[in-house]
């Protein structure tokens, strides 16, 4: 391995960790997990047509921390879940009126500091940046299944 890319490789994972952090010390400010804030957020674009599996995937999150994080909400009075054409393993997950307006108090505040830094990256960097992710991170998938299997595993 080339050692010289250690400290950028260190830089990246730092900057992807600080990412979480700033994420996690929102979510922590309002007394809530960061899987709830992340659930608010999918709810304020998809509200009424997402399931819990929907926000598995799209945030890789696992099954069992969404499942933990839709409950809480759903004891606190925030989410309702509606079966999915009656198939109760597949539901909906709804915002309730007060789980609108935590939604409004939360994510949409999130979503603007979040609209108003990307915007601080000129118009190259906004167009370079999602592709450069998802390809690095398409990579690394693959990587790390490929020494997850000469594991074994």
């Amino acid at each position: 391995m080339n050692e010289n890319i250690l400290p950028t490789l260190e830089a990246v994972n730092q900057a992807y960790g600080e990412i979480d952090n700033i994420y996690a010390r929102y979510a922590t400010s309002f007394g809530i997990s960061d899987a709830e804030v992340r659930i608010l957020y999918s709810l304020c674009e998809h509200d009424g047509a997402y399931l819990q599996t929907d926000i598995c995937r799209d945030w890789s999150y696992s099954l069992q921390t969404i499942h933990t994080a839709v409950k809480n909400m759903e004891k606190k009075g925030l989410v309702e879940l509606i079966c999915r054409n009656g198939n109760k393993r597949s539901k909906y997950i709804h915002l309730t009126e007060q789980g609108r307006k935590l939604a409004d108090d939360i994510a949409d505040p999130l979503i603007a500091a979040e609209a108003e830094a990307f915007n601080m990256l000129t118009p190259e960097e906004q167009n370079t940046l999602l592709p450069l992710l998802q390809k690095h991170a398409e990579s690394l998938r693959v990587c790390i299944e490929k020494e997850m299997r000469k594991r074994g595993e």
